[in-house]
């Protein structure tokens, strides 16, 4: 609700995977841990600690992503053929970037230093700790792919409009874009009749509706 409804004739942002209720609601998590809970003797210490990680592990991917994808769309729009509708890779190479960064995070005192510093700079002042233990908090992870992967079964905010522009540009046929939408050969082949005559809007709404159904519901 928050990023959009795409389809025949409409535009989202490509951004639907962060703005899902899981994502938000680690992110809602993380702030009330780090403003609230550590520190007030509710919880340990070390509780309060691995939360914070945990929910970085679940949000940040998917807000990464999600950035991106909205940049690639700005730059579309300047004509640039650009796909920035989320895909598998994409998912896989932000939540790598997170593991990556929190590993040299945790186990380095100057990469530490040199995030918090930008965290400072940017406004947000929040202590980095080197804790080699918070690495234990990565699977959280799985939950970030979980979403995102749901989101691209879904349709993803952002492909109608891909698919549409690669239809413009040199009539690639919508069928090669939604290869990882399991059961949208009925959704290309309205889209095709769409983008070639105009009509059939009515018959695009149906099969998208159709594939974010009760399907993708209980998945998202």
């Amino acid at each position: 609700m928050l990023a959009g409804d795409d389809g025949a004739g409409r535009r989202a942002l490509p951004a639907g995977e962060f703005l899902h209720p899981v994502p938000l609601a680690a992110l809602a998590l993380l702030a009330v841990n780090d403003h609230a809970l550590k520190g007030s003797g509710l919880l340990p210490a070390w509780v309060t600690g691995k939360l914070s990680d945990a929910m970085g592990f679940v949000f940040f991917p998917l807000l990464s992503t999600a950035v991106a994808d909205t940049a690639a769309l700005a730059v579309a729009r300047l004509g640039a053929p650009v796909d920035f509708s989320l895909r598998r890779w994409k998912l896989a190479l932000a939540i790598a970037g997170t593991l990556g960064l929190m590993v040299a995070i945790k186990l380095c005192p100057a990469a530490a230093a040199a995030v918090a510093a930008a965290l400072g700079a940017a406004g947000f002042h929040a202590a980095v700790v080197v804790d080699p233990t918070d690495l234990f908090t990565a699977p959280a992870a799985v939950v970030a792919w979980w979403v995102g992967a749901a989101e691209i079964r879904r349709v993803p905010l952002g492909r109608i409009e891909v698919l549409e522009r690669a239809w413009r540009r040199d009539r690639t046929p919508p069928a090669a874009g939604l290869r990882d939408v399991p059961g949208g050969d009925a959704l290309a082949r309205a889209l095709e009749r769409y983008f070639a005559t105009g009509e059939g809007a009515a018959e695009v709404d149906a099969e998208l509706a159709r594939l974010r159904r009760a399907p993708a519901v209980a998945t998202r």
